[in-house]
């Protein structure tokens, strides 16, 4: 994934300073532990300023809606912003030259119109050292969203009260020497023909070492030597010009020898390749910006790049111009670190229930070997009563017999015999097993069946985390997860109400329930979050439990008898119920609350889903199951493709 170097950060701070002078800041928030977003009144409408401080998807950049918010409690970073920010107006904007900074000046009062200054908001797009940190008008460090201390970098400690400093100068290394970058738009062919000559000589010094001391492999690692890279114009230019990413290098090249990753050689014409350099840099001064996605294709719908000049280093890939580059960072960017905090928060999880989801698999296999020795019992009881009927005719010793078969007319059967024993003692071990058999036919099949209860829930509960879109139903989840006890010892438990006497939770009965007889005050369990709801388009309400707890509320709590409920068939997924309290309901609503049940379950990537449905009377909690594990009877099915339209 490219990443928001200077000549980007150059067009949005040309931006910013266009579209929020004298914006008003009426909120601030915290979307994702990384991120900060500034409420921005300015122009006669709402919009949110995006602060990231990702250690892959650090960016800055304008976005029209508010964003969703990971962090649901304000930390304090964010409680300082708003102490300092909320009501103070953007007097200024501005970006150290080259550098992946960029600082927000903000002033109140009547004193903001004249440009002064009360804190500075600075931003560094810095990979994992990125930061967003509040300063006070005597450059003085209030607070920052990640605090490094004097342990950490000696050189530049990020804690309060603490000077700001800006990061060190940007050096390069010529033959050992260490100087200052070239300056992008004064680069000479001399110098860059000279640093390739001093790049190539280091590079022939170190493969000669390399052929001659081979560097020895760390001890105890399992890990192969770094490849050795070929050097490229892409990465000289990286790293002797100031600012230039390995991206903008690339595009150099791609401009000046139509390769983007050529390889360094002397003889390269480093006036054409100083000429494009030249005017790439030029671009902040001239603001020629033409911001622009990189699709893989026509057809495509996701960037895989973007620049704000227009690029030639991608070849054949679609290029699909923007408006600004605030807009062209927000669409390439969109939910990218939503989605990756959410990917983070389910993973230990899904682990965890796959394993344990492997463990009921293996286990079901197992039992069904079990059982299927089960059947050799009969075989087992008629030998023992055969050899007790030939007894007479067997000698000890002998290792095998063959006897007139009674329980088949003209047959006979071959027994094995162990030499030891007697005809009556090979047929009582014989005997023996017969009983151990029977008693496990009683025994097996209730494990067998708890076993796919298990593996049911299991299977919804795996569900529930890929249907999951924020961390507070990622919660929900492992808080079932935890009730579960497959997590014992977890921090994270369910409040309870204190309870008079332990009952039997109305879930892990056999019947439905309940229904209009006496009622027992029981304590309610937490509530699984609040079910999806929905209209169908002729009026109807629909509701969708998306996990457990939500199916069991929707179904037993939230419904009448004379509902319809729907379900995917055979797969773990949400209850959906039309309210229609026994009216009728027309195809249509039919299909859209059958589509949604087929959306918000494990088959919702099929084209086409097979979906029961009757009425709520008909469905009853599964014996020994957990909350939202049903059975059903007089269902019908109609297949539809999944789908919900509000999603």
């Amino acid at each position: 994934m490219p990443a928001v170097d200077a000549l980007t950060l150059a067009a949005v701070a040309d931006e910013l300073r266009a579209e929020l002078y004298g914006a008003r800041i009426d909120d601030v928030i915290q979307p994702t532990p990384h991120a900060i977003a500034l409420q921005c009144y300015g122009g006669g409408r709402n919009r949110w300023l995006l602060a990231t401080a990702h250690p892959q998807l650090a960016r800055l950049h304008l976005i029209d809606q508010k964003p969703r918010k990971l962090v649901t409690e304000p930390p304090a970073f964010v409680m300082l912003l708003r102490k300092h920010l909320e009501g103070a107006r953007i007097v200024a904007v501005r970006q150290p030259r080259w550098e992946r900074i960029v600082e927000i000046g903000f002033g109140r009062g009547p004193s903001a119109a004249e440009g002064v200054t009360t804190a500075w908001l600075v931003v560094e797009i810095m990979g994992r050292l990125s930061n967003v940190i509040l300063r006070g008008e005597d450059n003085v460090i209030l607070g920052a969203i990640h605090l490094v201390s004097a342990e950490v970098n000696l050189y530049r400690a990020i804690v309060p009260h603490v000077l700001y400093r800006y990061p060190p100068p940007q050096t390069r290394t010529i033959r050992g020497e260490t100087l200052p970058r070239l300056r992008g738009d004064a680069v000479s062919a001399d110098d860059l023909s000279g640093a390739a000559r001093a790049a190539l000589a280091e590079d022939q010094a170190e493969q000669a070492t390399t052929v001659t001391a081979p560097e020895p492999r760390a001890a105890g690692r399992k890990g192969r030597r770094r490849r050795r890279e070929t050097p490229t114009v892409a990465g000289l230019l990286a790293a002797q010009i100031e600012g230039f990413s390995r991206d903008l290098g690339r595009e150099v090249a791609a401009r000046a020898l139509a390769s983007p990753d050529e390889p360094l050689a002397a003889d390269l014409p480093w006036e054409r390749i100083a000429t494009e350099a030249r005017g790439l840099a030029e671009l902040p001064e001239t603001a020629a910006w033409e911001p622009t996605l990189v699709y893989g294709d026509v057809s495509s719908e996701t960037p895989t790049a973007f620049a704000v000049y227009l690029p030639r280093q991608f070849g054949d890939a679609s290029l699909r111009a923007c408006a600004s580059a605030n807009e062209m960072l927000a669409t390439f960017y969109h939910d990218a670190e939503w989605r990756v905090a959410v990917e983070s928060a389910k993973r230990d999880l899904r682990h965890l229930l796959q394993t344990i989801r492997d463990r009921c698999a293996r286990k079901d296999e197992a039992l069904r070997g079990e059982l299927a020795a089960i059947e050799e019992a009969q075989t087992l009881r008629e030998e023992a009563d055969l050899l007790l009927a030939f007894q007479a005719e067997i000698a000890r010793g002998q290792t095998s017999v063959t006897l007139e078969n009674p329980f088949g007319e003209g047959t006979t059967r071959t027994l094995t015999l162990d030499p030891r024993f007697t005809a009556v003692e090979n047929a009582n071990r014989r005997y023996a097993r017969y009983h151990k058999l029977q008693r496990a036919t009683a025994l097996i099949p209730p494990q067998i069946e708890a076993n796919h209860v298990e593996l049911a829930r299991v299977d919804q509960l795996l569900t529930d985390l890929a249907l999951a879109e924020t961390p507070a139903e990622i919660a929900l989840v492992r808080a079932e997860v935890v009730e579960a006890g497959y997590l014992r010892g977890a921090t994270e438990k369910r409040p309870q109400k204190p309870a008079k006497t332990p009952k039997q939770p109305k879930w892990a009965k056999g019947g439905k329930g309940n229904k209009g007889g006496k009622t027992t005050q029981q304590p309610r369990r937490p509530e699984g979050g609040t079910p999806l709801r929905r209209e169908s388009s002729d009026g109807m309400a629909l509701l969708v439990g998306k996990n457990s707890r939500q199916n069991e509320e929707v179904t037993f709590h939230q419904a009448s008898a004379n509902d319809t409920w729907l379900h995917a068939r055979g797969v773990p997924g949400a209850h959906v119920i039309i309210r229609n309290g026994g009216r009728p309901v027309s195809e249509a609503t039919l299909r859209e609350a059958a589509a949604l049940a087929a959306y918000y379950s494990q088959s919702r990537l099929a084209a086409s889903v097979p979906v029961d449905y009757t009425e709520q009377r008909y469905v009853r909690h599964m014996k020994g199951g957990g909350p939202g594990m049903v059975i059903y009877e007089r269902e019908r099915t109609l297949h539809v493709a999944p789908g919900d339209p509000s999603a």
